[in-house]
């Protein structure tokens, strides 16, 4: 996890910006280093003065044998993970953050690809897997965020699976994440935000047109999934979708991703008004 500390923890008119990687769960070469172009720009904006901090999140990955350089090796532990490994990686980390500079749910959490499957995951439950009932999983009750930024988002497992099925690695890199079930539960097309998320004030889902490895659908599937429980395109729980430009790794890569988290960061400001 990497953190830049920005403005005074208690000034409470500032918003954190969280963001979760993506890489399919599994891939070595993207990690928390993946938002720094997009932190640049940030800190360059019109929204600068609005932001209190910065942190981008690692969490533990999923196997990888066959990556092309950096293969992953059965005795490594932050290399075999699985569901619901990711997610409470995620969630440590925030309630670390939460702890150290008490900003609450004065965060947007903002996730590219996969990451934006564990910033939904955030926000469905507070809990995942065998340590529903430890201790473990009770120190993770976080406090969740007040505005979600969902970039090239997987949001529906099974939708994204059946859309590529001639594509066998899509297939893969899932059933290595998730295992060979369990795929509804755990998408976020799947959850009652009315109960998981009463707070929620904002889902950005970021999408470009020129994406050839995430298809358009599952932004559009995870706004049907939202309008029903009351997301709309104003009002106390807003819903917005937003076109970015480039290629899938693109919009990380050149800081692409910096527009929707401005516009998030725009909205809450005029909200707390």
């Amino acid at each position: 996890m990497t953190v830049t500390d920005g403005w005074p923890k208690e000034d409470s008119n500032r918003f954190w910006i969280i963001f979760i990687h993506g890489g399919a769960w599994r891939d070595p070469a993207i990690s928390a280093s993946s938002f720094r172009k997009s932190q640049g720009k940030l800190l360059a904006s019109h929204v600068a003065d609005s932001i209190s901090g910065y942190a981008s999140i690692n969490y533990r990955l999923s196997p990888y044998p066959s990556h092309p350089t950096d293969p992953s090796n059965p005795s490594d532990p932050a290399r075999n993970s699985t569901h619901p490994d990711h997610i409470n990686d995620v969630l440590a980390a925030i309630l670390h953050l939460q702890e150290i500079y008490h900003f609450e749910d004065r965060y947007i959490l903002v996730g590219h690809s996969c990451g934006a499957t564990l910033a939904l995951q955030v926000a469905m439950k507070r809990y995942w897997g065998s340590q529903y009932e430890s201790t473990f999983a009770l120190e993770l009750n976080i406090v969740p965020p007040m505005a979600i930024v969902g970039l090239e988002g997987i949001y529906d497992i099974p939708a994204l699976v059946k859309y590529h099925e001639d594509q066998p690695v899509y297939r893969d890199f899932i059933v290595n994440a998730f295992g060979a079930s369990g795929w509804d539960a755990a998408s976020p097309t799947n959850a009652d935000y009315d109960d998981s998320w009463p707070d929620g004030k904002l889902v950005v889902l970021a999408h470009s047109p020129n994406d050839t490895l995430i298809e358009a659908e599952q932004a559009e599937l995870q706004r049907k999934a939202l309008e029903p429980q009351g997301w709309k395109d104003a009002g106390e729980r807003r819903i917005k979708m937003f076109e970015l430009e480039g290629e899938h790794d693109e919009v990380w890569e050149t800081g692409e991703a910096a527009k929707a988290i401005e516009w998030a960061v725009e909205e809450l400001s005029q909200s707390q008004r």
